[in-house]
Order: structure tokens, then C-alpha cells, then sequence
């Protein structure tokens, strides 16, 4: 029996203007046979998937603060008169609202809350420790109510960033950006995954930790044997981690499901004396020949990305780090 799609509400990060909805929606489509795009703005997007599938696309996700089921919106004026025609569900009740960066500063978000709550509260007890039911308001382009069902434990990829690791190199993702990269080559729990410039393992870790199984290689024995340290540190499992040149990964690792990875950006790095122009080119040939036709590929890189014959540019996203370096994460589908 086929399910209808229900809207929820993903309140994203806001940490880029457009990685977290992105990654909301590579997350649905990697844990859903199928799910719908509604409507998205700033701070937020609303997508319709099986209630079955919340818990497994919770677990995935790194840019999105909490999302539960969205229940409708409406201008600031009409919130309190809107919030009597909700359909809320029985149990102890909590109204939490939050602004989204500097939207509608004419609207005092406390008092709307307590507006909301003396509606939506009628008839039923208010409790703000452990409430059943969590009404949620985003004041943002419009106020946007939705129940709280899941909220996303970011503090866990804090304790995984760079200086928490055994091992580590200075340029690295941010555990955070490293899990939505892996988000959005839409590899599914339990697909092999391959970063080939894996260094100390950033992009492994978060996808083993969502019960991806891990494959990596790099051309320098010592970050390898860093990696492979990390990854024993955190206690996750990999599949193969070796020592290899970029050309030769076909060979190494074999057929993926997807690829992620941050390669080298240039002194500060080893690319082995390779022009950074030379190796990028050798490894989009690389991850397509790992790849089969569809598939995605996820690759981060200080400049545009290179043509490839066997590789089509999906989405680009650039990203502002400082002054001399802007991230490209240029997503990629096997041709």
C-alpha cells in the first residue's frame, strides 16, 4: 500500500545560503523511494516524504537544526488567529518560536509565543521541560508553525572536528560541510563510498557514521596510516583505506557507489609536485571510471571545477572561507 507523502519542516543552519537545503534534500532523496520538493525561503524548506522515513533522514543530516510536520504558515498579524485553526495533536504542550537571522524585527517573538500558547494551549497543560507535543514557530519571510519531532545533535560533530583527531592536517573540512558533502552524492546507507584524496579521513568518518561503508586511498603512506588511526579512534568501521595514486583507484578500490572528497589545494598540500590543473584533470577521469552511469559524485576544490568528458556538473555551491580561498563543492553525475 502506497503511502502519501507528508509535508515537513526543515528549520536548516542557515550556515550557507544554499548547502542546508540541498543537503535536506539529497538526505530525502537517499532514504525515500520518493518524496516531494514544496515550498522553501529563508531558513527553511518544506518537503514531503513517508512519516516512516523521519528518524533514518534525521540521522543524516548536519544542516538543518530540528524539522517536524509542517502545519501551515501566515503573515505575523494573523498568527494568533491562525494558530486556533491548527489540528494539533492531544498531549502536554510547549510553543517555542525563534527568528530566523534579521527577519520581521518589528515582531517581538516572546510575545508571540505567548500569543500562539493561549490559543493553541486551550484545554490542555503547558509543559516546558518534557512537553508531548512541541509547537514550533519560524518567524522568517512569513511565520511558518510545525511540530518539533526531531532536533539534530550538531554538538556531535564538534567533538569529531580536526583537533579531536589523532591524526590531523589544519585544512580540513569541518565535520559538518564533510557530512553534507556525503549527503549529496545520495549514496544510501549501507552503498561503498570512496574519498581518493581521503588525507586524515574527514569525509570517511561522517559517512561511516551513517552506516556508509568506507573506502579510501591517498598517494602518502603517512596520511593513511593517519587515517586509519582516526578512524579506530572514533570507533568506526571501513571497508579498504589504501596507499594510491589518483589514476590508478580503479585498480585499488574498485566499483563505488559514490565519491567525496576535498583534494589537495597546493603548497600547503602534497600533490607530489603535480600541477594542481594536472591533477584535478586526472582525477575527474579517475572518479568516473569508479563510477557507474548515474551515479554522483561529490568533489570540493578552490577553483571552478574542470570538464570532464565523463563526468556532468549537477549543482555548484561556493563557499567563502577567507580572504584567498572560496570552496567550490561542485556536484558531479556519471555521464
Amino acid at each position: 500500500m502506497t503511502v502519501s507523502p507528508v509535508p515537513y519542516f526543515f528549520e536548516l543552519s542557515g550556515e550557507h545560503p544554499t548547502l542546508p537545503e540541498a543537503e535536506a534534500r539529497s538526505c530525502c532523496a537517499a532514504e525515500c523511494d520518493r518524496f516531494e520538493v514544496g515550498s522553501s525561503g529563508p531558513g527553511y524548506a518544506i518537503l514531503g516524504f513517508e512519516p516512516r522515513a523521519l528518524g533514518s533522514i534525521a540521522s543524516r543530516l548536519a544542516l538543518t537544526h530540528r524539522l517536524g510536520r509542517y502545519l501551515g504558515s501566515c503573515p505575523p498579524a494573523e498568527a494568533e488567529r491562525f494558530a486556533g485553526k491548527l489540528d494539533i495533536p492531544d498531549g502536554t504542550i510547549a510553543v517555542r518560536a525563534k527568528r530566523y537571522q534579521e527577519s520581521h524585527l518589528d515582531v517581538d517573538v516572546g510575545k508571540l509565543a505567548v500569543l500562539v500558547g493561549g490559543v493553541a494551549a486551550k484545554g490542555r497543560k503547558v509543559d516546558l521541560e518534557h512537553p508531548e507535543i512541541e509547537l514550533r514557530l519560524l518567524v522568517s519571510d512569513r511565520v511558518h508553525f510545525f511540530l518539533g519531532e526531531r532536533e539534530i545533535d550538531r554538538g556531535q560533530f564538534e567533538k569529531r572536528k580536526v583537533a579531536e583527531r589523532p591524526y590531523f592536517s589544519p585544512i580540513s573540512l569541518h565535520p559538518k560541510f564533510a557530512r553534507a558533502l556525503v549527503n549529496m552524492t545520495l549514496v544510501k546507507r549501507g552503498g561503498r563510498l570512496l574519498d581518493p584524496f581521503c588525507g586524515t579521513g574527514g569525509v570517511l568518518i561522517e559517512a561511516a557514521s551513517i552506516g556508509i561503508r568506507a573506502c579510501g586511498s591517498d598517494i602518502s603512506p603517512a596520511m593513511v596510516e593517519g587515517c586509519v588511526l582516526n578512524m579506530e579512534h572514533f570507533g568506526l568501521p571501513y571497508e579498504r583505506i589504501v596507499v594510491s595514486d589518483i589514476g590508478d583507484i580503479a585498480d585499488a578500490i574498485g566499483k563505488v557507489d559514490g565519491v567525496a572528497t576535498d583534494p589537495p589545494y597546493g603548497r600547503a598540500t602534497s600533490t607530489m609536485r603535480e600541477p594542481l590543473g594536472e591533477l584535478y584533470d586526472r582525477a575527474m577521469d579517475a572518479i568516473a571510471s569508479v563510477l557507474d552511469r548515474g551515479a554522483m559524485a561529490g568533489v570540493v576544490l578552490p577553483r571552478p571545477c574542470p570538464r570532464s568528458d565523463g563526468l556532468e556538473l549537477v549543482s555548484h555551491h561556493s563557499q567563502k572561507v577567507h580572504r584567498s580561498l572560496s570552496r567550490n563543492y561542485c556536484l558531479l553525475r556519471r555521464r
